[in-house]
């Protein structure tokens, strides 16, 4: 009897067991290489050459103008991205938990950006962004919002504007269907019991729909912030960093830095500062997570 409790006890080891061997193998066992690479000089070339150096590269990391330009560009795009993101998924979630007919097809086409991959969508806007052929020069041309067409990628203060036009186009689907879940969950009877009181739509968006958002809203926030600081493919598709480093997240710092100057060391030290950044991004959010939880 005891021995049968105590194999059905092993039986979830036993099958997590494997799962978690392959997760050390392809995921913890790289991260803490490339935490020990930090604090070596070695380049691809030269890699089993490499020179221990201690924290070297964490004390020239700090004193480099190109990581803090890096910092600022990933703070900047991380705002900027999030609150785009969030403010378009919340105006179409408000628009869809309507009734209305034809409410799933539209749905379904809203839900269409985030399907399509990433790399395909940087396609698509570097067409609509083209200073020659573009439609978006056209149509700001044809209103008479600018006088000549723009080159979009071509200038450092426009760059960014429109990687971050990008990023809250493709990802504003999730905050959508996030928010559209967490408005499901506020009860009628709290607007109606407004409504009854003298409030209007304003008063009742303030007073109902933003704190019955509450949770969702800090789940949310800190999924797309965690998306921003680690977003790679969009960013290097569309811009490799540039023009003059005014898209050059810490991401693309870490992978330029690799790849295009071949100075290894010195990226798992860029890459391992990013990885203490979205572990506590990870453990706020997981905090917040059990608060929502506990709240329920």
């Amino acid at each position: 009897m005891l021995s049968s409790i105590k194999r059905s006890n092993l039986l979830p080891l036993w099958l997590l067991g494997p799962v978690g061997l392959l997760l050390v193998v392809i995921l913890i066992w790289p991260i803490l290489q490339g935490i020990a690479l930090s604090f070596y000089n070695t380049r691809i070339l030269t890699y089993s050459e490499g020179r221990f150096i201690g924290f070297a590269n964490f004390n020239a990391l700090f004193q480099d103008e190109y990581f803090w330009n890096s910092f600022r560009v990933t703070a900047i795009y991380g705002i900027a991205s999030v609150t785009a993101t969030y403010a378009l998924g919340l105006g179409f979630a408000l628009l869809l938990n309507r009734e209305f007919a034809g409410r799933g097809l539209i749905r379904t086409i809203f839900i269409l950006p985030w399907a399509i991959p990433e790399v395909v969508a940087v396609l698509i806007f570097v067409w609509m962004l083209d200073p020659q052929f573009g439609v978006l020069n056209y149509v700001f041309t044809a209103l008479g919002l600018i006088s000549e067409p723009l080159p979009w990628l071509s200038q450092s203060h426009l760059a960014l504007p429109a990687l971050v036009a990008l990023t809250a186009w493709q990802q504003f689907p999730l905050a959508m269907l996030i928010l559209l879940a967490g408005l499901q969950m506020i009860p009628k009877e709290q607007y109606e019991a407004a409504t009854i009181d003298g409030a209007g739509p304003v008063s009742r968006f303030f007073h109902v729909t933003l704190p019955g958002l509450r949770s969702v809203n800090i789940i949310l926030v800190l999924l797309l912030t965690l998306n921003s600081f680690r977003r790679v493919t969009m960013i290097y598709a569309m811009t490799r960093g540039g023009p003059a480093r005014s898209t050059e997240t810490l991401s693309i710092l870490t992978y330029n830095t690799a790849f295009e100057y071949q100075r290894i060391g010195y990226a798992a030290a860029v890459g391992t500062t990013l990885l203490m950044i979205l572990l506590f991004f990870s453990v706020v959010y997981f905090w917040a997570t059990r608060q929502g939880k506990d709240a329920r």
